[in-house]
């Protein structure tokens, strides 16, 4: 028993600091994919529920009498529905112009990827010049925001 006992050695101190390294680093990874999302999304959650929505473009027209139409359109690019609730418009400095809601009320972008147009017809658009660029926000019921490029005001 004697032998038995002196032929035991210990992990070399090189192995043992390498194998804590190694256990610190695949820990580190967890870490990390679980608190950018990719875990949630691996197990089911996450951002598999966000709304996802490409503005395709967007058009302002000023009438004579300072009233006018604005309209976006829009569709949902993943296969969840986006309920539209309003429309803000902002200047090239990116100061709110003017905040609107959608004629017919909150509008639904279908999730299977149709063209819709958002609009609001018979505006008064005061702080609107012809002329100068603009870009139009769509908010969501939900929160999000999605931003149309720039357009340039017609008459």
């Amino acid at each position: 028993m004697k032998n038995f006992n002196r032929n035991l050695k210990a992990i070399s101190p090189i192995f043992a600091t390498l194998i804590l390294i190694a256990i610190a680093v695949i820990a580190g990874v967890v870490v990390y994919m679980f608190t950018s999302g990719t875990l949630a999304t691996m197990t089911g959650g996450g951002t598999a529920a966000q709304e996802k929505v490409a503005v395709q473009g967007a058009s302002i027209k000023v009438g004579t009498t300072s009233t006018g139409n604005v309209a976006v359109y829009a569709q949902s690019t993943n296969t969840q529905d986006v309920t539209i609730d309003s429309m803000i418009v902002k200047d090239s400095a990116g100061n709110t112009v003017i905040v609107l809601t959608p004629t017919s009320g909150p509008t639904t972008l279908s999730g299977n990827g149709s063209l819709v147009t958002v609009t609001k017809s018979l505006v008064t658009l005061t702080g609107i010049t012809v002329g100068q660029p603009y870009t139009v926000t769509l908010v969501s019921t939900k929160g999000g925001s999605f931003v149309s490029s720039s357009v340039i005001a017609v008459a």
